[in-house]
């Protein structure tokens, strides 16, 4: 485990409906999450899972990703299964913060300008 990784096992405040003696099952499912945030700061992202209706059918689970100066990410997904959940919770994330990295690294043309020939 490298360091993002163990940084990030740390991270994820559990809320409602989740045990502490489930962090160290927690942190393995969002582990994947530790490459994407490796980019930021230490201590610049903040993870809060939370849970609600967890005896219910479908509970649903809910991770919301804080960047300081930047965006606040939040994905919620209901499934059969508290595994499922916690992972499309974790790929929602994911592709969240590809989408707002790629759209701060597009830019549009510097000269936009038709070239004439002299």
């Amino acid at each position: 485990m490298n360091h993002r990784q163990q940084t990030l096992t740390r991270q994820p405040r559990l809320g409602t409906g989740f045990a502490e003696s489930e962090s160290k099952w927690i942190a393995h499912r969002l582990a994947p999450l530790a490459a994407r945030v490796r980019s930021f700061p230490n201590k610049a992202v903040e993870l809060d899972l939370s849970i609600k209706d967890r005896h219910g059918a479908d509970p649903q689970v809910t991770l919301v990703c804080r960047i300081i100066g930047g965006a606040r990410l939040v994905a919620t997904a209901s499934a059969h299964t508290l595994d499922t959940a916690v992972t499309k919770v974790r790929n929602d994330v994911i592709r969240q913060i590809a989408g707002a990295k790629a759209s701060k690294t597009w830019r549009k043309p510097r000269n936009t300008r038709v070239h004439h020939r002299r």
